[in-house]
């Protein structure tokens, strides 16, 4: 049987929604997976492909010590996917999912989420016929990366900022419009609001999601651009560039906003990124790893 390619590895809890990722244990999928549960009293039947380790702690430091530890296993693969456990998405379409960010050859890529996802940039929502769409920013809730660069950021995890490594990777490692993409044609449903697991990732004593973004942020000496398209490739075929191309689908997303709540909060969100679409445009600035002295 032919190693698979591609690694999932996921930090999981009690209502974690691997089994759909899984299909039958012992059944062929394309693409391992590696289960690191921060909940002793979770367990995960075993099966061909299927790694599983129990790693207290929150999400980014976990990640940080499961990726240093795991590095010879990770050197096995040529893309490894960081997936939330409240991700909807069965083995099929991950399968399909690694095949195109294997096609495109990206750096970073992710799956689009569905209109009833729960979501903090609409520019990740799904954009109806596009295969995928080239970003400026892809988010830490279910990443995509080809092993070398995702082995290059392994001290960012190891940081001690729970938020915001993001919006830095994003930019450390971009060096051309096509190197990040959000894949349109599968997308993934987000089943949870966002920042359900506040207090299990440090967040408690007054400790904000904002606070660490600034503290990442200046430690970079890096600014928080908008996440938009610089463009991408229609179902067609077709590439498409520049901010026109992609408005309309854009304004298409407003059907998404009565989809779950809370509405207004949904709104706001994608009020800001058709605002972002008028007003500015895709832009990364490369940054390099601060002076350890």
């Amino acid at each position: 049987m032919t190693q698979p390619r591609a690694l999932l590895i996921s930090r999981i809890g009690p209502r974690s929604l691997h089994t759909h990722w899984l299909a039958e244990p012992h059944a062929p999928r394309g693409f391992d997976v590696l289960l690191s549960a921060y909940d002793p009293a979770v367990t995960v039947p075993a099966g061909e492909g299927i790694f599983f380790e129990h790693r207290s702690g929150s999400k980014v430091a976990g990640y940080g010590a499961l990726l240093r530890e795991h590095r010879a296993l990770l050197a096995q693969y040529d893309y490894v996917a960081l997936f939330d456990d409240d991700l909807l998405i069965d083995s099929a379409d991950l399968a399909r999912l690694f095949a195109i960010v294997r096609e495109h050859k990206l750096k970073i890529a992710q799956p689009a989420l569905t209109p009833q996802s729960y979501f903090t940039y609409a520019a990740l929502l799904r954009h109806p016929g596009f295969v995928l769409r080239h970003m400026s920013y892809i988010e830490m809730m279910c990443p995509i990366f080809r092993v070398d660069i995702l082995d290059s950021l392994i001290p960012l995890f190891e940081l001690g900022h729970e938020s915001g490594i993001d919006i830095i990777w994003s930019n450390l490692v971009w060096e051309h419009p096509h190197d990040l993409a959000v894949i349109d044609a599968v997308p993934v449903v987000h089943t949870q609001r966002v920042g359900g697991r506040k207090a299990d990732n440090g967040f408690v004593d007054g400790r904000r999601y904002e606070d660490d973004i600034a503290a990442i942020l200046a430690r970079f000496g890096a600014q928080w651009l908008p996440c938009l398209p610089y463009g991408g490739i229609r179902a067609d075929g077709r590439a498409v560039e520049g901010r026109s191309a992609m408005m309309r689908a854009a304004l298409g997303l407003a059907r998404a906003v009565p989809l779950q709540r809370p509405m207004k909060m949904r709104a706001r969100n994608l009020a800001v990124y058709w605002k972002h679409m008028l007003t500015a445009r895709a832009r990364n600035i490369a940054l390099d790893w601060p002076d350890a002295s």
